[in-house]
């Protein structure tokens, strides 16, 4: 792991290396209640200018990465919310989704995911997840 982390160039490292520690950051702020760290994630940016394709492919890819080394378990709200850090911090609009997916009458799940422009940040999974939430 280290000779891969060594071969990837300075930009992805430190995109990296961010991920790890807003994963971290990110998982300590969810264990609060939603209605305190809402205001977190408040949108950032023009929301009318297209972003670098290429940053938010990095950015997605470093969390990916970062989500396999860390020794914690992320569930999809705590990569969203860092993924929405890691765009607010470059003034990179986005979009930031609560979805729920009805199973039966009495269960259901949940999802979380990021979308700047047209690119999914953090993955949306099923497209049966109904929008209940965005910011």
């Amino acid at each position: 792991m280290i000779t891969k982390f060594l071969s990837l160039p300075i930009n992805e490292k430190l995109l990296l290396i961010e991920a790890i520690v807003l994963l971290f950051i990110s998982k300590i702020i969810v264990c609060f209640p939603f209605r305190h760290y809402v205001k977190l994630l408040r949108p950032v940016g023009n929301p009318h200018t297209e972003p670098d394709l290429v940053l938010l492919f990095n950015i997605g890819r470093s969390l990916q990465r970062a989500n396999k080394l860390a020794f914690w378990k992320n569930i999809c709200l705590v990569k969203s919310v860092a993924a929405r850090f890691m765009l607010s911090r470059r003034r990179i609009p986005s979009v930031f989704t609560l979805g729920l997916f009805f199973h039966d009458e009495m269960k259901f799940g949940a999802h979380a995911w990021v979308k700047s422009g047209e690119v999914f940040v953090t993955p949306r999974g099923d497209s049966n997840f109904k929008e209940i939430f965005s910011i």
